[in-house]
């Protein structure tokens, strides 16, 4: 395993000192696995107050628990050997207990592939058999599973998320017990809930799959759509697999359309009837916008999220044989802006390419939309400040307080449709005549 150097002088000082000191966690399995690790976390059997007076620079990050960050090239958090007991809340360690012994310190660690430390001249340390399950690619707590969710109920979440960022998948007797713990989530922050799930949409979205019932709480829906059959052409899976597949294509990551992807469809189940053989869903946009609207809230997303993805979930199936018509429904008369209509699109660019061969022919329609949306940013206006007259000249015309934003919003409609007419020339008598007759 190759190390910074700043990372071998921090151990090579606590050396010198007469401690133990191994680079240990994440940074160890990444290496294993042929990743160049970035964060680098040191244990030690020497006690706080003593890596404090080992180093010049150091923080108290965590010293009630025995971290000490010490301030090198880059920050390293430095933490003493220790046990762990009594979990009242199921999240925290009513008491820690500093030990000199680096198996007990490995020992209260989650999973086996993060319980392995590692020192440039000893090598590996590995008692748990980590290395071994990183062969397998499953993810097995250390010890009993149960007591391990037990004493901190967010390893249910990071278990799932570890499948997923490594593409592994959770040993038999860990799944068990997740699914016997899954109660005990409850007593997670819901901060702390979405930072997982957010994360494990980034990596493999199709692990939720393996994880409604961990989510209920939050999104029961997710159960339901897993059972929801879709037995149209435009779809080839159930309604849970279209879902998570659409978060699949999205393309940069995007949190807020992360979520928005996985609300977008949640309102089938509850719309679905079936005529001559064939599902139809319809109304389950508005259905879904209310879902995502409840699920936001829960999830105590930031104020923008909880205002732009139940919209978004809203629009997403909106039809485009018009094309020309979405962008003035949507820029002009909803007056979004160009930010949530690009949103928008690439919302409806990953439904699509979640459906079935044949539903994915829509994406023509998609591609022609886009088209003339870029032709309508370079032709046409679309905001109030694209006008060629702005308030002031409303005001000179006779109007007053909202009936100026009235009449400008009343050009605005008439000239995205007749953009040769957005001039002074022509506006201003028609506002000095009669401003409504634009609407014609």
């Amino acid at each position: 395993m190759e190390l910074p150097q700043y990372i071998r002088s921090i151990i090579k000082q606590l050396n010198s000192a007469g401690y133990q000191a191994y680079v240990v966690g994440g940074s160890v399995r990444d290496a294993l696995l042929g990743k160049k690790p970035h964060d680098f976390d040191v244990t030690t059997d020497a006690r706080p107050e003593q890596i404090i007076n080992l180093f010049d620079h150091t923080a108290p990050t965590g010293i009630k628990h025995g971290t000490v960050t010490v301030l090198s090239e880059q920050p390293v958090e430095v933490t003493t050997f220790r046990t762990e007991s009594q979990y009242h809340d199921h999240r925290h360690p009513d008491h820690v207990a500093f030990v000199s012994n680096l198996k007990e310190d490995l020992a209260r660690r989650d999973f086996t592939v993060n319980a392995m430390a590692y020192h440039p001249q000893s090598g590996l340390i590995d008692p748990f058999g980590g290395q071994e399950d990183l062969k397998k690619k499953q993810i097995r707590c250390v010890g009993d599973p149960r007591q391990r969710f037990e004493e901190d109920a967010l390893r249910l979440m990071r278990a799932h998320r570890f499948a997923a960022q490594l593409d592994f998948t959770i040993e038999e007797e860990t799944a068990k017990a997740i699914e016997e713990c899954a109660n005990t989530i409850c007593y997670v922050s819901v901060e702390r809930i979405r930072e997982e799930l957010f994360k494990i949409l980034r990596y493999n979205a199709y692990e939720i799959e393996n994880m409604t019932k961990l989510l209920s709480n939050w999104m029961p829906e997710l159960e339901t759509c897993k059972a929801c059959e879709q037995n149209t052409p435009w779809h080839n899976a159930n309604v849970l697999h279209h879902i998570l597949a659409s978060v699949t294509y999205l393309n940069p990551f995007d949190e807020t359309l992360a979520l928005t992807l996985l609300c977008h469809d949640l309102g089938k189940p509850a719309c679905k009837t079936t005529v001559d053989g064939i599902d139809h869903f319809k109304g389950h946009p508005l259905v879904s916008a209310q879902i995502a609207k409840r699920i936001c809230r829960d999830l105590k997303c930031t104020r923008r999220q909880q205002e732009v993805i139940p919209l978004l979930v809203r629009y997403h199936d909106v039809k485009m044989k018009d094309p020309l018509g979405v962008v003035f429904r949507f820029r002009v008369q909803y007056q979004w802006d160009d930010e949530r209509m690009q949103q928008l699109l690439e919302v409806k660019r990953c439904d699509l390419m979640a459906h079935s061969e044949f539903g994915r022919r829509s994406l023509r329609l998609l591609d022609r939309l886009k088209e003339v949306y870029q032709e309508c940013l370079e032709q046409r206006p679309m905001t109030l400040q694209e006008l060629a007259i702005d308030g002031s000249d409303v005001s000179r015309a006779g109007f007053q307080g909202k009936e100026i934003r009235n009449v400008l919003q009343n050009c605005l409609e008439y000239c995205f449709y007749h953009p040769d007419q957005n001039n002074r020339e022509f506006l201003l008598p028609y506002i000095e005549q009669d401003p409504w007759k634009l609407s014609s």
